[in-house]
C-alpha cells in the first residue's frame, strides 16, 4: 500500500516554511544585539559637555574620598540610528511577500511589523523611560549619570565606556520584553487565521481541525 504520508524532513519543512517569517525575526536579535554593540562603541562618541554648554565632566573629579558623579553626553539620533541599524536583517521577512500562498503573505506581513516596531521604536523608546535623560538644549541629547565604584581606598572612576553599556542594558532589555511580545504573536498567528481568516490555507493544504468552539484565546475546541 502506497503511503502518502510525509516523511520526518518533509513534514519538519513543511512546518516550517510557514513559520519562517516568524522564526526569522524571532532569531535576528542573535545577530543585532552585538552589532549594536560594536556600532555603539565605535561609532557613538561622546559629545563634550563644555562645547554643548551642559554640566561639565569636571564633576568627575575627587576631592579626597568623595566620589562624585559625572554626565555623558550621546547624540539622541545618531545613536538611534547605530541602535538601529542592525535590525536591517529584519527587512529579510520581504522575500516571504514574494510567496504565492496568502496566508504566508499576512505572517511575513505580521512578522516585518513586529521587527520594525523592534528595531525603530522600542530600544530607545526603553532608553529614554530609564534613568537615562532626554536633553533638548540646541539638539537632543542623551544624558547617562555614572558614578565612581569601589572602596574609599580605591575609587574606578566613571568612563564613556561604562555609559555606552548602560544604554545598551536599557535598550536590551526593551527588546527582551518585545522579543516576548513576538513569540506570543507567532503563537497565536495559526489560531487566529484559523477563526478569521478560513479562506486563507497554510502551505500543507486545508485545515481539517477548524475550530468550531472557543472556549479562550488560545483554545480551541
Amino acid at each position: 500500500m502506497r503511503n502518502d504520508q510525509p516523511t520526518g524532513p518533509r513534514r519538519a519543512w513543511s512546518w516550517l516554511k510557514r513559520r519562517l517569517p516568524f522564526l526569522l525575526i524571532t532569531v535576528t536579535p542573535l545577530a543585532t544585539a552585538p552589532l549594536a554593540a560594536l556600532l555603539l562603541f565605535t561609532a557613538g562618541g561622546e559629545h563634550s559637555a563644555e562645547a554643548l554648554g551642559l554640566p561639565e565632566n569636571d564633576l568627575c573629579k575627587f576631592d579626597g574620598f568623595i566620589a562624585q558623579k559625572c554626565f555623558y553626553y550621546f547624540d539622541f539620533w545618531r545613536t538611534w540610528l547605530l541602535l538601529a541599524a542592525p535590525g536591517a536583517l529584519n527587512l529579510l521577512a520581504l522575500l516571504w511577500f514574494l510567496n504565492r500562498n496568502g496566508y504566508v503573505r499576512v505572517a511575513a506581513v505580521v512578522a516585518l511589523t513586529l521587527g520594525l516596531v523592534r528595531t525603530l521604536i522600542v530600544p530607545l523608546a526603553t532608553v529614554a523611560i530609564s534613568q537615562i535623560a532626554v536633553v533638548n538644549d540646541g539638539g537632543l541629547f542623551l544624558r547617562v549619570e555614572v558614578g565612581a565604584t569601589g572602596v574609599v581606598t580605591d575609587i574606578t572612576s566613571p568612563t564613556e565606556g561604562t555609559a555606552i553599556r548602560r544604554i545598551l542594558v536599557a535598550a536590551w532589555v526593551g527588546g527582551a520584553i518585545f522579543w516576548g511580545i513576538t513569540v506570543l504573536v507567532w503563537r497565536a498567528y495559526e489560531p487566529l487565521m484559523a477563526r478569521f481568516w478560513r479562506n486563507l490555507d497554510p502551505p500543507g493544504g486545508p485545515r481539517l481541525d477548524a475550530p468550531k468552539r472557543w472556549t479562550g484565546f488560545l483554545t480551541r475546541r
